[in-house]
This record gives C-alpha cells, structure tokens and sequence, in this order.
C-alpha cells in the first residue's frame, strides 16, 4: 500500500500533532498507572476486542443481585455484528448437573446395604459395570509446595495396582478434602479423591468377605465395604455423624417433614395469621405464588403518616386476636410464655405500633466488624469460609427470596446453610410484602433458632425483577408496606436481631434514606444499618456518596439521642478495595465500620489488609494457595464425587472472573489501588502472575484444573460476559 508522504510545516505557530503510537498515547481516565517496565504492547488478543472491552465487565451488579442487562443501559450505536456478538451478557446462562453416566447406585443399598424397595428399586444394587466409567482419581495435596512457574504444582501419582480395574483408577498420594475436613467421607466408592481412604485387603480378608455374601442370612452394609481386593475406610452416612443441629461442619438444616408441610400448605404461622389479620384484614391469608393485587389506597401517593403507624383500633383487634391464640391447651399457653420471654409478643402485653423494648433483642456489638456483604452466587459457603479464613467477623447469606422460603424450595434454603467457622451469622431476605416476609421470618425462627445471629432485610437490590415485584431498593419509597414488613418481622424473630440494607435512594438527585432512618431505629426496631453510598439508577456508575453516609449516621445517632434509645450500630458501604480506603471512609463519615462487597470479590484478601491496617502485596504462589483453599472448602461443601467437583469448578470459575480484576501493588506507581480503575494489557512478575490476571475463561478453567483435575468433556462454562468468552471452546471440552 502506497503511503502519503507530506512536507512537516515550518510555520511556529503550528503546533506540532504529538505521537499516535499507543505506548504515546494519554492515558485515559479511570486506568490504572502500571508501571512501564509491566505494560506490553496493546494489540487485541482477539481480532476485533479491545483490551479495554477484554477488562470491562458491565454494570457490576454481583453485590446485590445478578442480571443479565438493563434496557436503560442499551445505546443506539451503528450496526456491527462482528462486536455485537462480542460483547455484552451472556444472559439465561444455564449449568447442568454433571454426574457420572449409565450407572446410578443406590442411595439406601450403598449406605445400608439394603434397600426396601428390593427389586422395584430403579437404582443399581451392584458396584458391577462401576469403575469402568468412574473416571481417575484427581491429584490434591493441601500441604504441597505451589511454583509460581508452570507447572504451578507438581501432581505425584501412585496407582493401587497396574493389574485391576479399581487399582488402576485410584491415586493413594491424593488427600480427600471431605474427609480431611470432617473426618470421615459419605461419598465412598464414588469420591474422587478415593485412594485417600481405601486399603488393599489380604487374600485370607477376600476369602471372608466372599463368604459373608455368600451367607444369605447376613444382609449388612459391611458387604459394600469391600470390593475385589479392596476395603473402604471411614465411610459414614453423614447422618451419623449429626452433633444436634450440626452436620458435616454445617448447620441450618431444613427438615425434609419442614419442606413438605410448606409445599402442601400445611406449615402453621399462628403469628403471621393473627399479625396479617390486622395490617390487612381485607386480605385472606394464604402463602400461594400469585400476585397480589392493592387498591389505589395502597399506593406510594397514600398518606404517609397513617400507613407508617398503625391505629388504636388495629391494637385492640390485634389483642383480640392474639387473645384467641392462648386459649387454647395450657401447654400452649406455657409455649406461649416461653415465646414472650423471648420477645416476641404473642399477648395483649403491647400494641403493634409500640416498638420492642431493647432488651427483649439481643444486642449486636459490630463496633470495629469486619463484615462481608451479602454477594449473589459468588457469596456462598465456601467464598464466605475462605472470608473468614482471610479475618471477615461478620457474614451474611446471599440473598434469599421470601416466596420460595416460605414455598418449601430445597434451593432456597441451601443459601440459608451456615458454616461452623462463621461467628456472626445473618439471612438477608427480600421480598416487597408483609404477607411473605412476615412468615418468612417466622419460619426461620422457629425452624433455624441458634442457627442465626440477625435477619437482614434487602432494600438495596436495583435489578429490575426484584425491583419490579415491590422488593429491594423499591422499598425506599413504600414507607407504608416497609412499615408493615419491619414491625411484624421484628416481632416474628423473638429475640433475634432484624438490620437493613439499603440504598440513599431510588433516584440520583432525590435521596430519601435519611428521612427513614429515624424510623428504622426508633419505631421499626431495626438492630443495624447499612447504607449503600449510590441511588438505584446510579448502580455502579459513580463513586459511593460518604458524605451523604456521614449525614445518615449523625441523623441516627441524633435520632437515637432524643428518643433515649440505645447506640445502633451503623456501616457504610461502598468502593471499599484497600485497608488505608476502609479506616478513612470510616473515620471520616463516622461509622461504626465498612461493609466491603466488591472489593472481597476481586481481592478476598482485603480482610487481612484491614485487620493488620497494611497493604498486601501478596504474591501469585499466595493467590493460589487461596484458590487452592476455596477449592477445598468447595468439595466440603459441594461434595467429592464428579457432580460435586463440577459444581465446586463451576463456582470457582465464577469466583475467578472477579479476581482476575485484581492488579498486585507491586505493579502500581500510586498506592493503594483503587476499584474503579482498570488495567491496560500488562505482564505480571512471574508467569503464574501473568496467568491469574488473564481475563478468558479458558484460563480459570486452567487454574481450577491444578486442583480439581481435568475437566469432564460435558463441562462448559460460560462466563457472565461475553468478552471473557474467547479461546475457551478447546479447554472446555
């Protein structure tokens, strides 16, 4: 191609066009300032992706819900097919179950050895056909030496035996997290960390064993024990192995009876009934999935004052329902007393529109906490036990829906289950009526008490399906159904704490959170606050507003003052990512501490940086050996066995896709770092830094297989956005 060549003017008027070469080029704003000597030249990885599009993920929404787009974020731009499939959310993602295939065993057969179903049972009663489609055991050693060149970890392999079938699948140097971390392993002949727990058994141990089976008067599980030359060891049903309400480590558990009497409509809620009966009298109680439909006097537009405070005659009529409740049997009425002392008041001792008195809920002491926000998927169990690892005090679900609480979903209430190592505890429910999250919390009372410290309360979810149904941030500005939810569910707890999460807002220019807070803590009863520094439409746009924050804590603490009330505890929230950022934040707007979101998601780390008041420029062997933990306490929780490690993969990838974001300090000319900054195309210091900074998938995929083993040929994931997509189709099978 012929290039135009044109004389450079000697006019000194003229001032010279500067470099267009990309190392010459400004800077542009929000970048962050690597160092020289780490930047590489700016050509897109993939044809047509910019390094900037490879960085950016979108409206960052995984604090406080996931979606998979906002029509207010859909620009006009021209035409460009090429781009267009290459960027944005990948939406209506979907992640089978991946188990092993053909052969499925018997659940009653492998535990107990019997199975009452006998013939009729739909499950194989034998081991045959098994190990010839179990795949290999996978290579973990939790206490191995981790290189930051490749190979990043050396896998050592013993194989039980080179002549049999179930010796050739077994590792005997692997280590079985489950069993490692519980003591024993209820997945058995199908843990893919199996060599850990098995022993090769003598001929004259054979020879017993074939004559156990042989014996048809004995029927035990001990004959499951045994297979070929080889014994299982430390195999529990796991139901063994329960410690009152504790099991495998975990609690919370729901009661299968529990889950059927919520799917039929069965389940009591004598307090909601008697509750709802009064704030709505027009309407029937009932727990069923339809919308519920309001008259224009339930309206925002609806007098604030009367919505906000309910009438005398509201009490009487609650009195005399509640009335109705204790004339029943004596030991209802001693079950009743018990419940009162706990403080919830089931009896004519006070009205609905009087707060509880202080003492009657327990106090929460966060002065100082070092809390983890609620984190939808990427907050579960294990991200939040590697939190508490790292020096996290206070934990929280992810997000609960009420409907399906109070419905009986099985998957509802996993995100309700609690590790051993959480100390502070809390469920954060949404919901936008008192007809679901009154129950809601009345269940968890009864069913999960000692299992949870408080109840938290979502108002700051912007995403438009739970923003539409009346829930999250849409409470802002529903004072009278927000009055309803608080006052019945701090009730329904009894003693257990109830906090708020909220937003300074619906909109950007009108935030109305500091005309509630004085509700909250003075006629609501909430035992915390936390205020998120941005407005619904803000999203994740703009810097969090502190200043604002200050202004709602010196209202709280006014508010409490004149009301003579106790200190409630109040956080800040918002662009949290270093240890100097949390203590400034936090002595500046006056709070009592920060809840840190997005900032643990990239950095999981940041709460050892706050505790020790430092900044951690942590190496890339000490980032993997924080995935390297969370791929461990993922199997704990998720199980050993195939469908357990794809799901605990499938988890650490999604928590990959945010850590990836992390720049090392070292790399940085201005410290600390700072979360709305991205990186252009950079190298780490070693190739293992270089590696966990990558943004495609192909490479998370990569880090998981070091502890997780290769992956199974029906296991893809896909990412939430679609420029991390690129150059995963061969990695993922």
């Amino acid at each position: 191609m012929s290039e135009i060549q044109q004389t450079a003017s000697t006019d000194p008027q003229i001032t010279a066009r500067p470099e267009t070469s990309l190392s010459a080029r400004p800077i542009p704003a929000g970048t962050a300032p690597i160092k020289a000597e780490y930047l590489i030249h700016q050509t897109p990885t993939v044809d047509g992706a910019s390094s900037s599009a490879l960085n950016d993920i979108g409206d960052d929404d995984a604090a406080e819900g996931v979606t998979g787009g906002d029509s207010r974020d859909n620009k006009r731009r021209k035409p460009n097919n090429n781009k267009k499939e290459r960027k944005g959310a990948n939406k209506g993602r979907h992640f089978p179950v991946i188990r092993e295939i053909n052969i499925k065993i018997c659940k009653s057969w492998e535990i107990n050895g019997i199975c009452e179903k006998g013939d009729n049972c739909k499950f194989n009663h034998s081991w045959d056909g098994y190990f010839e489609i179990k795949p290999s055991d996978v290579y973990l050693n939790p206490s191995s030496i981790l290189s930051s060149n490749p190979p990043h970890i050396n896998e050592i392999i013993e194989f039980g035996s080179e002549d049999e079938l179930i010796g050739k699948k077994i590792n005997l140097k692997t280590t079985c997290p489950v069993l490692k971390d519980l003591g024993y392993c209820p997945y058995g002949w199908r843990c893919r960390f199996l060599g850990n727990h098995i022993k090769r058994i003598s001929e004259n141990e054979i020879e017993d064993s074939n004559n156990q089976e042989q014996n048809e008067n004995v029927n035990s599980s001990s004959t499951s024990r045994k297979l070929g030359k080889w014994e299982l060891l430390n195999f529990s049903s796991n139901d063994n192995e329960i410690k009152g309400k504790w099991k495998g480590g975990e609690t919370n558990w729901i009661e299968w009876e529990t889950t059927n009497k919520l799917k039929r409509n069965e389940y009591e809620f004598p307090f909601s009934k008697a509750y709802l009966s009064v704030v709505e009298p027009d309407k029937p109680f009932t727990l069923s999935n339809s919308k519920p439909k309001f008259s224009k006097s339930h309206k925002r537009k609806q007098d604030e004052e009367s919505a906000m405070n309910v009438s005398e005659e509201a009490a009487f009529n609650e009195e005399s329902a509640f009335n109705e409740i204790q004339n029943g049997t004596e030991e209802d009425a001693l079950n009743a007393a018990q419940e009162e002392k706990k403080g919830l008041v089931v009896g004519e001792s006070e009205a609905m529109d009087v707060p509880l008195r202080p003492e009657e809920k327990k106090r929460l002491n966060w002065e100082g906490g070092r809390y983890l926000a609620p984190l939808t998927t990427v907050g579960n169990l294990p991200f939040r036990r590697l939190c508490v690892d790292y020096g996290a005090t206070i934990t929280i679900s992810e997000m609960a829906l009420a409907q399906p609480l109070v419905s009986g979903h099985n998957e509802e209430w996993a995100l309700c289950r609690r590790h051993e190592s959480e100390k502070m505890f809390g469920i954060q429910l949404a919901g936008g009526y008192a007809n679901r999250m009154v129950p809601a919390a009345e269940l968890i009372r009864k069913e999960l008490h000692g299992g949870v410290d408080f109840v938290d309360i979502n108002m700051g979810c912007p995403i438009d399906l739970v923003f539409n149904q009346g829930a999250g941030s849409a409470l802002m500005e529903a004072p009278g159904r927000l009055a309803k939810i608080l006052v019945g569910m701090n009730r329904a707890l009894g003693d257990i704490p109830l906090t708020v999460k909220f937003r300074t807002g619906i909109s950007n220019n009108k935030p109305n959170a500091h005309k509630l807070i004085p509700k909250f803590a003075t006629q609501w009863g909430a035992g915390a606050l936390t205020i998120h520094g941005r407005s619904r439409t803000q999203r994740y746009s703009k810097l969090a507003d502190w200043e604002y924050i200050k202004t709602c804590a010196d209202t709280l603490r006014e508010s409490l003052s004149d009301a003579n009330l106790p200190s409630v505890p109040i956080f800040g929230n918002g662009d949290c990512y270093s240890a100097q950022g949390y203590y400034e934040e936090m002595e500046k707007s006056g709070v009592d501490g920060v809840m840190v979101a997005r900032g643990a998601l990239i950095k999981p780390w940041i709460f050892t940086e706050i505790k020790e008041r430092r900044e951690w420029d942590i190496s890339s062997t000490e980032r993997l050996e924080g995935i390297r933990k969370y791929a461990e306490f993922g199997l704990s929780h998720w199980g050993s066995d195939t469908q357990g490690i794809n799901t605990t993969r499938r988890f650490l990838c999604e928590a990959l896709s945010f850590q990836c974001r992390y720049i090392p300090i070292g790399l940085l000319e201005r410290l600390p770092g700072k979360l709305n900054e991205r990186p252009p195309a950079y190298k780490g210091r070693n190739e293992l830094e270089t590696l966990l900074s990558s943004p495609f998938s192909n490479d998370w995929v990569k880090i998981s297989e070091m502890f997780l083993g290769k992956v199974d040929d029906s296991f893809n994931f896909i990412p939430k956005h679609k420029s991390n997509a690129y150059g995963n189709e061969e990695a993922q099978g």
